[in-house]
């Protein structure tokens, strides 16, 4: 028998309101979602300062997905066999075609002490912090 996955959304504090739903932060090999402890307390947070809709471009994946994708090998994305000493994934991916929602996010997440990697279709945004790396700013080439 196939065991139950455990379903994650990441809600308001307050209203309960889903902020992130399981579907956008899962893997899209494996449908799992494993987040590293504080970092859904930290995503809920941005997106409450934030204030505006982000679509997830990718947050969770497995190793697999990860080196399929061509995805960095030590990627903070990755949730199965986490990297930099996580407990799960760290990192999330938010679309930002446009210049003024782009800068809007990046000013911040950096007010609140994310690390921030910047290209022109999306923003990668991750909490590296909690495991006593420093947050950084650095840029995607094309994309």
């Amino acid at each position: 028998m196939e065991a139950l996955m455990e379903r994650v959304d990441i809600r308001h504090p307050s209203t309960g309101k889903v902020l992130f739903a399981h579907e956008e932060l899962q893997s899209p090999d494996t449908g799992e979602v494993r987040l590293h402890p504080g970092f859904a307390d930290n995503l809920a947070y941005l997106r409450m300062v934030f204030g505006r809709p982000m679509v997830v471009t990718s947050c969770c994946r497995s190793a697999a997905h990860n080196a399929a994708i061509g995805g960095h090998p030590r990627s903070l994305h990755v949730h199965d066999r986490p990297n930099h000493g996580l407990a799960g994934a760290a990192a999330i991916d938010i679309s930002a075609t446009d210049g003024v929602y782009r800068r809007e996010l990046l000013r911040q997440a950096l007010d609140l002490g994310w690390a921030v990697g910047v290209s022109r279709s999306f923003l990668h945004l991750d909490r590296r912090d909690l495991v006593g790396m420093t947050p950084i700013v650095f840029a995607y080439g094309g994309k």
